[in-house]
């Protein structure tokens, strides 16, 4: 497997989770940090999009400021794009909490001479994680224009292909309220003492 520049999106305002998500504990350690401990194995570099330039230096992060406020992923995607300059790269969000590292092979495979993403395909678009191409800026900036900004309307506007989610798909979850996070706690605990 080729390692691959990680993006972390980090720059949401957790309005569901009430406070800095990305920060919170998950089995004692920063909810960022487990996401990036995870992809290490297969990432080349690891940086995080967040609201601020600088916000999670102090776990260790180069944290880059959104160039634009407000756009949400799709905003994240584009500075992100911006700063990794020509070719692939990963993106992620801050608030998975269980990530198959191999998963990201299997979208390598995917990938095809010209095509701007990849990324697994349900009933719908799973945006994110995904592998994003520069190629795709111009098609991600007529989408900003157009005030189009879910990723799952830059994937069908763009040359993307879809991928069939691995057979441990299942196992994929995101913490995005309080509950979630006191459930997936609850259920590592549980596993951990069985």
């Amino acid at each position: 497997m080729e390692r691959v520049p990680v993006y972390i999106l980090a720059g949401g305002k957790s309005s569901r989770f009430g406070s800095d998500k990305a920060r919170a504990l998950i089995t004692g350690k920063p909810l960022i940090l487990r996401v990036a401990e995870n992809l290490k194995p297969v990432a080349s570099s690891i940086s995080v999009i967040a609201d601020v330039a600088g916000k999670y230096s102090d776990l260790g992060f180069e944290t880059i400021a959104d160039d634009v406020a407000g756009l949400g992923p799709l905003g994240g995607l584009k500075t992100a794009l911006r700063h990794r300059g020509d070719g692939w790269l990963f993106l992620t969000s801050c608030d998975v909490v269980s990530f198959n590292p191999q998963w990201i092979e299997l979208l390598q495979r995917g990938a095809a001479p010209g095509s701007g993403a990849v990324a697994f395909k349900t009933d719908r678009w799973q945006p994110l994680p995904a592998l994003y191409h520069s190629s795709i800026m111009s098609t991600l900036d007529k989408q900003i224009s157009l005030n189009t900004l879910a990723l799952w309307k830059l994937l069908n506007a763009a040359k993307s292909n879809a991928v069939p989610p691995p057979p441990d798909w299942f196992r994929f979850r995101q913490v995005n309220t309080q509950q979630e996070l006191t459930d997936y706690n609850g259920d590592v605990n549980t596993s951990a003492s069985s």
